[in-house]
């Protein structure tokens, strides 16, 4: 009887251990947020848009927190292939595909006006117009939008189109109110299940749940998103319980990533819609040859190198994301430009004197260590390149808005998406457009291609002829990585281009 006592006393001694360990020495691991309680999160963001205009802006910054939280497209895609209501609760398409259209709802914007038809009518024409690639070729095939009735949408197409189709569910089909669209680049306005309450330029997003929306109501009933350009300090904060996620973290923190051990402390998601292709962009203005031989100074492996993370990037010569099935990893196959840099010395002494300006981002640092790999090389070969070196809010203002383009060379990361660089007619030449008939031509053919094999034939050709003449160049394909709380689940891979979608989270 004794015996058994003790016994007792020493599981009693180790229960009691194990509970002070959990309460004290297991604190770190085990403490849940502060804001699990109120149902609350703060999120980090690396870059701040400067605009929340997402007729005009195609940045990654802006398209992250405002499509899908605060404003919704027509439908929503998702990842199965199946199609979920969005501000239209139904549609019909008939059967030769050139008619669309859709039953909007009975709902409100979340300043409380009613949804009209005619709010509708504008959102696409206004997308329809907008001088993102990625937002108006969803329209290439579009001959009318038209009212049928108070709640009914009808658009007419000239063939069938699957950019349209898909578009209604991407940024091309955000729905916005006509009569709040002159202050869409501070105060967005939507029918989505957040209310942007306040943007305040280089410090945070202010989210709440927004009480007219017509879904189910978000579990998380108020976000902020503070805007953390140093990426260190976003992780810091991270490890601190200062903040809940970093959902998309870039890829000069990679390294950093794994020798922390953060993805071990904290849950590690990857997902493709988030993977941006890194690539040079030389202005289509320049001389093709100059083109070509600036192509062949880029060490593709110098780039990743740099990084520091290889298990999460690949190098490439293909505009494109390896889950698109027109991608190729860097060969001589797929590399018409491939490195070669004695080649590239002897060729840029017929360029010596034509002066080449390099617009980079002083404030994007897996932007600026490109750049700052790029210039000297091109520099070193003997190509007369001036650096300008400028931040995000400015580069969006001279670059994205330029028009004709406002530069020679520079460095982008951005959407996998090859109608972004379709160009029609030269008046519509911007940095991000690539005035190429036979490019154009290829794409328009895999749009209106009755079948999935010959939209993929289709799209190989344009993506040939897109690496051919050196206008995109491809460097390096990324991977989209985030790091949650381990408590913080519901995360939802992006259905409208990149955009987090907050309300599906929760503690």
């Amino acid at each position: 009887m004794q015996s058994k006592g003790k016994f007792g006393q020493r599981l009693g001694a180790i229960a009691a251990a194990a509970i002070m360990l959990a309460a004290f020495g297991g604190a770190e691991a085990m403490a849940a947020s502060p804001r699990a309680a109120e149902n609350k999160v703060v999120l980090i963001a690396r870059q701040d848009p400067g605009t929340l205009d997402y007729v005009t802006s195609g940045l990654t910054a802006l398209r992250l927190w405002i499509p899908a939280n605060v404003v919704e497209p027509l439908v929503y895609f998702n990842k199965d292939g199946s199609v979920e209501p969005g501000v239209a609760e139904s549609w019909t398409i008939s059967d030769d595909k050139l008619t669309y259209e859709f039953k909007i709802r009975k709902t409100n914007f979340s300043d409380g006006t009613p949804v009209t038809v005619e709010d509708v009518i504008y959102s696409l024409n206004t997308m329809k117009a907008s001088p993102v690639g990625v937002n108006s070729s969803a329209y290439n095939a579009v001959k009318s939008i038209e009212k049928v009735d108070d709640s009914t949408v009808k658009v007419t197409l000239t063939q069938p189109s699957q950019n349209f189709w898909r578009g209604m569910g991407s940024t091309a089909g955000l729905i916005q109110p006509e009569h709040a669209a002159a202050s869409i680049a501070t105060n967005p306005i939507g029918t989505g299940p957040y209310v942007l309450k306040s943007y305040t330029t280089n410090s945070t997003f202010e989210f709440e749940a927004n009480p007219n929306y017509w879904g189910t109501k978000p579990t998380i009933t108020a976000a902020t998103v503070r805007i953390v350009t140093d990426g260190t300090a976003g992780l810091n904060a991270l490890e601190a319980g200062e903040v809940d996620a970093v959902p998309v973290i870039t890829i000069d923190l990679w390294e950093q990533l794994t020798k922390r051990e953060l993805d071990k402390k904290f849950t590690l998601l990857t997902y493709p819609q988030i993977g941006e292709p890194t690539y040079a962009v030389f202005n289509q203005k320049l001389d093709p040859a100059l083109r070509q031989a600036l192509a062949a100074t880029l060490d593709r492996q110098s780039y990743n190198d740099a990084f520091g993370a290889a298990w999460g990037a690949e190098n490439t010569c293909t505009f494109a994301l390896p889950n698109q099935p027109w991608y190729s990893p860097e060969s001589p196959e797929s590399c018409p430009y491939p490195f070669d840099y004695e080649g590239a010395m002897a060729k840029a002494a017929a360029f010596a004197s034509t002066p080449l300006e390099y617009a980079s981002l002083s404030d994007v640092p897996d932007l600026s260590l490109p750049a700052d790999i790029m210039i000297p090389a091109m520099q070193g070969a003997g190509f007369n390149v001036t650096r300008n070196a400028i931040d995000l809010a400015r580069y969006s203002q001279l670059i994205f808005q330029g028009r004709p383009p406002q530069f020679d060379i520079t460095v982008m990361s951005g959407d996998a998406e090859p109608t972004q660089w379709a160009c029609p007619t030269a008046d519509k030449a911007g940095w991000s457009t690539y005035c190429s008939q036979p490019y154009t031509d290829a794409l328009l053919a895999a749009d209106a291609a009755p079948s999935d094999e010959e939209y993929l034939a289709k799209m190989k050709e344009a993506a040939d002829i897109l690496r051919k003449d050196a206008v995109i160049v491809p460097l390096i394909a990324k991977k989209g990585v985030g790091l949650f709380d381990a408590e913080l689940k519901g995360f939802l891979e992006p259905r409208v281009l990149v955009a987090i979608e907050i309300g599906k989270l929760h503690w």
